[in-house]
C-alpha cells in the first residue's frame, strides 16, 4: 500500500477553491469524496466562529448542515473536476487535500497498479501535475506537504528561536489562516516528526 501526494494547480471553477475562500478562517477537514460517472460528490466538515455565516454564503451546488454553534458539514453536489475523477476512477482514495495559492496537494492511498493507472489517467486528461512524495503506509502518520511547508517557513522567520523573531498571530498572517489553526498544523507537524524521531 502507498502514500502518494500529487500538487496540481487549482482546477478553474473547482468548488473546493471556491469553498476555501469563503471558509478563510476555518478548519476543514475532507471526510469523503466519491464519483458518480463524470461528477463528484464531497463531505466536508467544517470548524469556524462564524459557522451561521459561512453556511449562508455557499455555493449553490453545496449543502450545509450546523453541528453546533462553531461546527457544520458540508455535502458538494454533483460537481465536475478533471483532477478527482481519473484519481477515483483509477482506483485510487484521497484521503485529504490541501490547497495553497491556487496549488493543490491530493494525499492519495493507492496500490501500485493503481498508482500506474492514475498517472496515465492524469496525463491523458492533460493534467501538469508534480509527484511530491511517494511512500509506502507505515503505522506512524507521516508530516504532510502542508506540514512540512509551514514548519519549513516557521523555522527560516524564526519561530522556534529563542527569542521568537516572529509571533504566532504574524506567522498566520503569512499563511492567511487562524492563528489557532496555525498552532494546531504546528503542533500535528512537531508531534509526527518527534514520534519518528525517538521511535
Amino acid at each position: 500500500m502507498l502514500n502518494v501526494q500529487i500538487k496540481t494547480k487549482l482546477p478553474e471553477n473547482c468548488a473546493f477553491g471556491t469553498i476555501i475562500e469563503i471558509m478563510r478562517n476555518a478548519t476543514m477537514k475532507l471526510e469523503g469524496l466519491t464519483s458518480l460517472g463524470e461528477s463528484v460528490k464531497g463531505l466536508l466538515r467544517v470548524k469556524a466562529e462564524e459557522v451561521e455565516k459561512i453556511l449562508q454564503t455557499l455555493p449553490s451546488y453545496c449543502e450545509g448542515i450546523s453541528l453546533s454553534s462553531k461546527e457544520a458539514k458540508i455535502l458538494i453536489r454533483e460537481h465536475t473536476c478533471l483532477i478527482v475523477i481519473p484519481i477515483l476512477q483509477s482506483g485510487c482514495i484521497i484521503t485529504d487535500i490541501e490547497i495553497q495559492d491556487r496549488e493543490v496537494v491530493w494525499n492519495v492511498v493507492c496500490d501500485e497498479d493503481s498508482f500506474l493507472r492514475m498517472i496515465k489517467s492524469l496525463e491523458k486528461e492533460g493534467v501538469d501535475f508534480e509527484i511530491v512524495y511517494k511512500g509506502r503506509v507505515n503505522d506512524k502518520s507521516e508530516v504532510t506537504y502542508r506540514e512540512e511547508e509551514i514548519l519549513k517557513i516557521a523555522l527560516e522567520k524564526g519561530y522556534f528561536d529563542f527569542p521568537r523573531r516572529i509571533k504566532l498571530e504574524e506567522l498566520a498572517k503569512h499563511f492567511d489562516v487562524a492563528p489557532s489553526t496555525l498552532s494546531e498544523i504546528l503542533r500535528r507537524g512537531l508531534k509526527k516528526i518527534l514520534e519518528r524521531y525517538f521511535e
